[in-house]
């Protein structure tokens, strides 16, 4: 249960133990003092307390009232809660109308309303709209009461507020009082009633039998005939006040049972004969008791014209006259002007001045009438001038709350476009990013392959360069070998030739023995010429060009012959032995080589035929 339904709840339990035990001697004003008195109550629960004293002490110090409401506040304000302060200022509407103070009340209604928004706490939020429906009521604006009055009814019926359902339904019945809806207003008056037992509180039922006393009576004026209504209205007025007489150490509120002594009275005055007089008076005393002691002036001004009635029917003026005159004594000092209550008073004088046929005194009292009507309706309209600008006041507040809210919708919708646009730019940012990353991974793809192609045609021509350049060797290297094999076939036939020579010759040496030699001989030669010949293979294929190209083309093959031995490397003993010639016949050769080659005496030719070979 929450704290301010577990606080009633002590409140309750608490006062009736009290109460039951003393016997009435303490009043329930002093138990609820005590109760805040006690260490065993918390700050949170002093507030609802403190609520529940300023609205007992309304009716005998206002002032006080007030102070008690502000301290629940600051109570509210100190636990940093939103409960407290909701219910003091509900509080504070209640007490500013009994100020006629419409303005404040407005203003504490909008301090309650900012409150109980922010709580989720069934009894605040319904305290706050049952003041909201109640200060529409007290405005005459029942529509919008009935409304308010059912969400505070709903908010306390999931708590069991039993005791301000009592007054919520008493409210609702009153609305449709006074003829409007005489069946709603019964059925009200009865849920008032229900509640009201369960609730266990006197000023609930006190007040319940004063709404179901009222609502027989204005059945029974709809119809004159059903004197039982008439009954039934009386049997709970009573009710209404012998609860009061017994228990009035726990009654808060006296109003209701002064109006209803009033109620009981004027039904003996309007259908009653003149021998229900001292029933009536019996009630009016008790009613005037009432009033003077809670300063319920009204009642008091009404007592005092059912008085005045009952002398002018019974043709007593004078005593009707000073009847009224000592009600308009009992006004003086009064704070409130009360300027239409004195309006009909001396309206009402005025004629019992006419029925004594005192026209001047008639014309007085006419007068004042006149000037407390006047002052009333300039009252009326300062007070609905505050009740405009009160409510001017509230519905700018509710504007500009609601265009803060309006403004506020319209920065989120702005914001989460804004947020909405960026994340389109991000997303599209990041879409382009990723398409310019991947033209340009395409874009590196296609130069890298094109590279690679490039690379791969470089390769391809390198390959061919060095396939040409290889068969360029392999057809020079076949070429020398077609040289040297060349020059190898020419020394075999020359030996062939030799050894036919030789042969033919008759010398010491057998045939056999001088074939061995010379084959011995050519053994060591061609062994010999193997390795020349590996030098020889190495050498280019332009040697014999740039060798015709330094003699003028005056080069024979024999000459060219003597030139490649000369570059393998072989002397001209060898020479002269490979082409079985002298080596005196070697000698002119390279003499003539040196002329055709164009050298000086002192060049050397081994020399120069070596270098061209290297140079190719």
């Amino acid at each position: 249960m929450h704290w301010l339904n577990k606080s009633l709840l002590l409140i309750c339990i608490s006062l009736f133990t009290i109460l039951y035990h003393s016997k009435g001697q303490e009043i329930y004003i002093d138990s609820l003092a005590h109760l805040l008195a006690q260490p065993s109550t918390t700050l949170q629960e002093k507030p609802l307390l403190l609520c529940k004293l300023a609205k007992a002490n309304t009716e005998k110090d206002l002032k006080k009232s007030f102070k008690q409401a502000r301290e629940a506040i600051h109570i509210g304000h100190k636990l940093n809660t939103y409960e407290g302060p909701a219910i003091g200022f509900a509080t504070l509407i209640y007490l500013y109308i009994q100020a006629n103070d419409i303005k404040q009340a407005y203003e504490s209604l909008d301090s309650a309303l900012y409150y109980a928004s922010r709580t989720s706490d069934p009894v605040a939020k319904g305290f706050v709209e049952f003041r909201n429906g109640w200060l529409d009521l007290v405005n005459g604006e029942s529509d919008k009461s009935i409304t308010k009055l059912l969400k505070a009814l709903d908010l306390f019926k999931t708590v069991n507020f039993y005791e301000y359902e009592a007054t919520i339904y008493h409210y609702l019945a009153s609305i449709y009082g006074y003829g409007n809806d005489v069946n709603k207003q019964l059925a009200y008056a009865r849920l008032s009633f229900e509640s009201a037992k369960k609730s266990g509180q006197v000023d609930a039922l006190n007040t319940a039998y004063f709404t179901v006393g009222h609502s027989f009576y204005d059945r029974f004026k709809l119809d004159i005939t059903k004197h039982d209504l008439l009954d039934s209205a009386l049997i709970y007025n009573k009710r209404s006040v012998r609860l009061s007489t017994i228990q009035r150490g726990r009654l808060i509120a006296q109003s209701n049972t002064a109006a209803a002594a009033l109620n009981i009275a004027n039904s003996y005055f309007k259908h009653f004969p003149n021998t229900y007089k001292d029933s009536a008076d019996k009630y009016i005393d008790f009613a005037i008791e009432i009033a003077k002691r809670t300063n319920l002036h009204e009642v008091l001004m009404n007592c005092y014209g059912i008085r005045s009635e009952y002398a002018l029917r019974g043709g007593r003026y004078d005593e009707a006259e000073k009847t009224l005159l000592n009600g308009l004594a009992a006004l003086e000092g009064n704070v409130l002007k009360m300027p239409v209550t004195k309006a009909r008073i001396f309206l009402a004088l005025s004629r019992i001045a006419e029925k004594k046929g005192s026209e001047k005194t008639a014309l007085s009292y006419l007068k004042q009438h006149i000037a407390y009507n006047q002052e009333a309706f300039d009252e009326e309209k300062i007070t609905n001038i505050q009740k405009m600008e009160a409510r001017y006041s509230m519905a700018k507040k509710e504007q500009e709350i609601s265009y803060l809210k309006k403004r506020n919708f319209l920065y989120l919708i702005i914001g989460l476009s804004c947020i909405l646009t960026l994340l389109f730019l991000l997303s599209s940012y990041n879409y382009k990013l990723k398409a310019s990353t991947r033209k340009q991974a395409l874009i590196d793809r296609e130069k890298e392959e094109a590279q690679l192609k490039a690379q791969l045609k470089e390769a391809e021509a390198n390959r061919l360069h060095a396939e040409q350049v290889l068969l360029k060797e392999r057809e020079e290297r076949l070429q020398k070998e077609i040289l040297a094999g060349t020059l190898q076939i020419e020394e075999k036939n020359g030996l062939l030739e030799m050894l036919s020579d030789k042969i033919a010759e008759k010398g010491h040496l057998s045939v056999d023995e001088q074939i061995k030699r010379i084959v011995q001989q050519q053994k060591r030669m061609d062994k010999e010429f193997e390795g020349h010949k590996t030098d020889f293979f190495e050498s280019e294929s332009q040697f014999f060009e740039k060798l015709q190209e330094k003699a003028n083309h005056t080069l024979t093959r024999l000459d060219l012959k003597y030139c490649s031995y000369i570059l393998m490397g072989l002397s001209n003993k060898e020479i002269s032995t490979r082409l079985s010639i002298e080596p005196k016949s070697i000698r002119m050769a390279r003499y003539r080589l040196k002329q055709k080659l164009g050298l000086d005496k002192n060049d050397q030719l081994d020399q120069f035929i070596q270098q061209v070979g290297r140079l190719t």
